[in-house]
């Protein structure tokens, strides 16, 4: 179960998380080092915005990748200081949680350890934490929101390269695609007639053999060309759409509908047919279903790879930061640069 808070917050960590601890080392390096600021008789190797962080809070998470945890410590404070505590938050978070502990107790009796590793890979002490952790991912996903939305014009380019769209899927399983029973060929005809008279919504309800999408008029969600090379056979991480479908898909304006497709899976043959409901990039940005828009925040903030270290950076300017320690600031600023490509 390695990785398992960010493959269950696919949907929020996105592409700057950061992994690793602290080791004993640090604490024990600069421990006496030159003088600096203490708070409750502990060495103060950093500040944000009055928060300090003592050199036993980085020893307290120790292991030797010092510049992913001081990052990691130093990119949860900005986001906790900047971005306001809300209801909202609160219950977005406290969704998480219950989502989180629910699949992980799932798949082992000892969650609360396997959990507690992870949370440890994030900058958080124990088990307990994970609320926290979960309300400082909401925290970060509702930062990002703002700032690509009020700069969206100037960040779409590379996002819209690929292609980002909405769809519906039409399924219908077979034995083999190319020799249809009586009773498969009569169904698919049947689809085709009724394609020609009535929306693809509602045939998609009528007919439809995906357990996923038919009670949702076939709505199978957020696209573009990166959803083809993460598909399978059989369908992606975060979508119902394979591949083959994928790529049919991508070539369609709104409104078309393709042709029929044929999908082989260990599971057996189906047949789908695709319809492009949406393809203007700020209306699915924007889209009212929270899936949808959330996986096209994450698309944009894949699309360029330092865009979610330059959004916290903005954050951070306004606050008061300040590292007290000199060592400290070196293996931050050496993760920065490899990291990043940059310094703060």
């Amino acid at each position: 179960m390695s990785d398992f808070l960010r493959n269950n917050w696919f949907v929020v960590l996105i592409a700057v998380i950061i992994i690793g601890f602290i080791g004993y080392f640090i604490y024990d390096t600069n421990k006496d080092n030159v003088s600096a600021k203490t708070s409750n008789n502990e060495q103060v190797v950093a500040s944000i915005d009055g928060d300090d962080i003592t050199a036993k809070d980085l020893y307290d998470e120790s292991t030797p990748y010092d510049g992913s945890t001081i990052y990691n410590m130093y990119k949860n404070a900005v986001i906790d200081q900047s971005i306001e505590t809300t209801k909202d938050l609160k219950k977005q978070a406290n969704t998480l949680e219950s989502t989180i502990k629910q699949n992980a107790s799932s798949q082992s009796d000892d969650y609360e350890s396997t959990l507690t590793s992870e949370l440890a890979k994030y900058g958080y002490s124990s088990f307990e934490d994970l609320n926290k952790y979960c309300l400082t991912s909401t925290k970060e996903k509702e930062m990002n929101k703002r700032y690509i939305t009020k700069h969206f014009d100037d960040l779409k380019a590379a996002w819209e390269a690929k292609n980002p769209r909405t769809v519906s899927i039409i399924k219908m399983d077979v034995s083999d695609a190319d020799n249809l029973s009586e009773t498969e060929s009569k169904k698919k005809n049947n689809i085709d007639k009724a394609l020609a008279k009535e929306s693809f919504a509602d045939v998609a309800k009528a007919f439809s053999e995906d357990s996923n999408t038919a009670n949702k008029k076939g709505f199978a969600g957020y696209i573009d060309s990166d959803s083809a090379s993460s598909s399978n056979s059989s369908g992606s991480s975060s979508s119902t759409v394979p591949a083959d479908v994928v790529t049919a898909a991508i070539s369609l304006k709104k409104g078309e509908t393709s042709d029929w497709i044929t999908v082989t899976s260990s599971s057996g043959t189906s047949l789908y047919k695709v319809y492009v409901n949406q393809t203007d990039s700020k209306k699915i940005f924007n889209a009212k279903s929270d899936t949808v828009s959330n996986q096209a925040l994450y698309a944009v903030l894949n699309s360029d790879s330092k865009l979610a270290n330059t959004i916290l950076e903005s954050y951070a300017k306004k606050l008061d930061i300040k590292f007290n320690d000199k060592s400290t600031k070196k293996k931050f600023d050496s993760y920065v640069k490899s990291t990043f490509g940059g310094d703060q």
